[in-house]
C-alpha cells in the first residue's frame, strides 16, 4: 500500500502484510463527532506520533524514544546495567510547539530526530545513533529477515492509530554509559522498533509488554502484547519465533499499580499467553503541561512463562529480559 488515506480522505484499517510506505494524515477529512469538517490546519495540530527502540542483552538494556505531540514534544534516552540494577538516563528533555524533533511520516523508511537539552537523536535507515551527556550509541540494525507487524485500528469516534512493530530485530554497534563501553551484537544483543502515528483518543491509555531476545535453543524470539489502545476490530498483539509471526487475541495485564515491581501476570484468552514479569528497574515520567499530560513507567526485568504458536508449539520462556509499562496520557 503506498499510502494510508484513500482520495476520499479516508483511512484503511485492518492487518496489513504487506508496507504501507506513506501515513499521509493531512489527506484525512478530520471532524469532529458531530461531523463539523475541519481546516487542515487542524490535520497537523492533532496528528501524535512517536518512535520507540529498545534493545536488550545478557547485560544491559537500553531506550530510546522521539514523541511528537506539536503542542509539547521530547525524547529520552536510558541504560539500565542488568549487572549493577542500575539505571544511567540523559536529562529529560521537553520542547514546546515540536520546534526540535521531525518524524516522517514514512514507517518503512525509518527517518527521525531530536537534538535538544544536551541530548541529540537520529534515527536513519538502519542506522541509530544518541549522545548525551553520560551516554552514547551507535547501532546498526539488521532489517532483512524481519517481519513487522502494520496495524490500523479506529481511536475513538472519528479517529485512527497506526503501528508497526518489529522485533526482534538482529543489530551490531556499542554503548557507552558512565566511562563504561558495551560491545552490542547479536545473538547476545537483539533489539525491537514501535513506530506509532495517528488521531489518538484525547485521553487514553495502555499497558505494554515486549521482548526482542534469542531463545536457549538459538531461535530469535521477539513479542509485542498491548491493551487498553489499538484494540478497535484488530490488536497489535503477536510474537514472533524463528521469523515466524503468531498472531494473538486480546490480552489481560494483572499488577499491583501501587507496587510495580511486585510481579505481573499476562494472560491472553485463546491461552497463547501466558507470562509473569518481574520488573529490576523502571523509568519514570510525569508531565503535566496542562493541555498535555502522561503519566508513564517503563518498567525493565524479564518474563517467565510459555507462549504458545499457531502450530501447537509451547515454547518455555525463562528469564527472557524485556519490558512492560503502565502509561497514562492526555494529549
Amino acid at each position: 500500500m503506498k499510502r494510508l488515506v484513500n482520495e476520499a480522505g479516508q483511512a484503511a484499517f485492518g492487518v496489513f502484510d504487506t508496507p504501507v510506505d506513506e501515513v499521509n494524515y493531512k489527506d484525512y477529512a478530520l471532524s469532529t463527532p458531530m461531523g463539523f469538517r475541519l481546516p487542515k490546519i487542524f490535520n497537523s495540530l492533532k496528528f501524535n506520533q512517536f518512535v520507540f527502540f529498545g534493545l536488550t542483552g545478557p547485560d544491559v538494556m537500553a531506550g530510546l524514544a522521539v514523541v511528537d505531540l506539536k503542542y509539547l514534544s521530547n525524547a529520552f534516552l536510558y541504560v539500565y546495567d542488568r549487572e549493577q540494577g542500575v539505571v544511567t538516563e540523559a536529562n529529560k528533555t521537553i520542547v514546546p510547539f515540536s520546534r526540535k524533533i521531525f518524524i516522517n511520516p514514512t514507517p518503512e523508511t525509518l527517518s527521525c530526530g531530536f537534538s535538544s537539552g544536551g541530548l541529540s537523536v537520529s534515527m536513519q535507515g538502519n542506522k541509530i545513533s544518541a549522545r548525551s551527556k553520560d551516554i552514547e550509541l551507535d547501532v546498526t540494525m539488521d532489517l532483512r529477515d524481519t517481519a513487522p507487524l502494520r496495524v490500523c485500528t479506529r481511536a475513538g469516534y472519528k479517529g485512527w492509530t497506526y503501528t508497526r512493530k518489529t522485533s526482534p530485530i538482529p543489530l551490531t554497534g556499542t554503548i557507552s554509559f558512565n566511562g563504561r563501553r558495551v560491545e552490542l551484537s547479536s545473538p547476545a544483543h537483539m533489539g525491537l522498533m514501535d513506530w506509532t502515528a495517528g488521531f489518538m483518543r484525547r485521553e487514553t491509555f495502555w499497558n505494554w509488554a515486549a521482548i526482542a531476545a534469542t531463545l536457549p535453543d538459538g531461535r530469535p524470539l521477539g513479542l509485542n502484547l498491548s491493551c487498553g489502545v489499538n484494540e478497535t476490530s484488530f490488536t497489535e498483539n503477536a510474537f514472533w519465533v524463528d521469523g515466524r509471526l503468531t498472531k494473538v487475541s486480546t490480552v489481560l495485564f494483572q499488577f499491583d499499580p501501587d507496587n510495580l515491581y511486585a510481579p505481573w501476570s499476562i494472560t491472553s484468552p485463546d491461552d497463547k499467553i501466558r507470562l509473569t514479569f518481574q520488573a529490576g528497574q523502571h523509568r519514570a515520567e510525569n508531565i503535566n503541561g496542562g493541555v498535555v499530560a502522561t503519566k508513564f513507567n517503563q518498567m525493565m526485568g524479564v518474563f517467565n512463562g510459555t507462549l504458545a504458536t499457531d502450530d501447537g508449539e509451547v515454547i518455555p520462556i525463562a528469564g527472557c529480559p524485556g519490558w512492560t509499562e503502565d502509561h497514562y496520557a492526555k494529549w
